[in-house]
């Protein structure tokens, strides 16, 4: 992974970054110094601080792909309690390429650089970003040099030897259809009216007549300023709501106006102004959701394989 920022505000993000890198290490080394050894593999030893930098360059990795939060957190999350793991296992693998002899043509790493560069504004930018980050442009070569070497290595070893039969498709298909049948869904116009703000005689009469209004074909807006004490529900999926307000919704046929809807806090009064019902995905539609699974599954499998072979042949001691 490489460690840059897009431009000076993402430069923030280290100061949280590493005030959160202090739950992202092995408990028994917190007390360490910043540059204790905490694993040697092989000849290279591994310290708190290079532990440190590797899971905030995944950070902010992931940042400059922007990736959402809830992406990140649960990324992230994995790294906090494997995180020397996947250093050891990145460390063992940039060895099996070096064994092999592995050569990066300068074409594909000023490529990779070109993508990087086109993230700014200018060359400047770039370099400024870079120097931040304590990096000179042959620092970045190198880096890139041996991550793309990592990517070549688990190609050759692994990716290209997976194969994934058509058959197992369709039969994955037959034996698990209901992953693919699509749930119906409504598009709603709701008026909520709130047991706090009134009480339950007052709120029924106002449901009664925004209910009554809708049904006349009333601007829904004007109808909704007045009555309804929270948002419109909008598009749901069968399934997402409880039973009470599912029961009626989705026996509503398009543009009908449902009786009012009572739950613990409220009531509802709900228009159908939409519907897409559901349906079962047919093989053709899904066949590469499935492939795309089965392939990471086989994946799984055989990347941790070759790593365990790696680390049985290689010298691997955790402090």
């Amino acid at each position: 992974m490489i460690r840059l920022k897009r431009n000076r505000i993402e430069g923030l993000l280290f100061v949280t970054l590493f005030c959160f890198l202090a739950f992202a290490v092995p408990a028994g080394a917190r007390d360490l110094p910043s540059d204790g050894i905490i694993a040697i593999v092989n000849d290279d030893v591994i310290t708190l601080k290079d532990l440190r930098q590797y899971v905030a360059s995944i950070y902010s990795q992931l940042k400059i792909e922007n990736k959402s939060p809830e992406e990140i957190k649960e990324i992230m999350g994995d790294y906090e309690q494997k995180g020397l793991d996947k250093l050891i296992e990145d460390k063992l693998i940039l060895a099996a390429a070096n064994e092999k002899e592995m050569i990066i043509r300068e074409e594909v790493v000023d490529r990779r650089i070109k993508e990087i560069k086109d993230r700014y504004a200018s060359e400047d930018e770039f370099l400024q970003a870079i120097s931040v980050e304590g990096l000179s442009v042959s620092d970045l070569r190198k880096k890139l040099i041996d991550q793309l070497k990592v990517k070549y290595i688990v190609d050759f070893q692994v990716r290209d030897k997976i194969f994934v039969n058509p058959q197992n498709v369709t039969e994955y298909y037959n034996k698990h259809m209901n992953e693919f049948e699509r749930k119906t869904r409504m598009n709603l116009q709701s008026v909520f009216v709130s047991f706090e703000k009134h009480n339950k005689q007052e709120a029924h009469n106002r449901a009664d007549e925004a209910r009554a209004r809708m049904i006349a074909g009333e601007d829904f807006s004007k109808i909704f300023k007045e009555y309804s004490d929270a948002a419109s529900v909008g598009e749901i999926e069968q399934g997402q709501m409880v039973d009470a307000i599912e029961n009626v919704v989705f026996n509503l046929k398009l543009e009908e106006v449902s009786l009012p809807v009572e739950v613990e806090n409220g009531i509802y009064v709900f228009k159908a102004i939409g519907i897409l019902p559901g349906k079962l995905q047919t093989l053709k539609e899904v066949k590469d959701q499935i492939y795309n699974k089965l392939f990471d599954a086989q994946f799984q499998s055989k990347f941790k394989e070759w790593v365990d072979l790696l680390r049985k042949k290689a010298y691997v001691e955790i402090k």
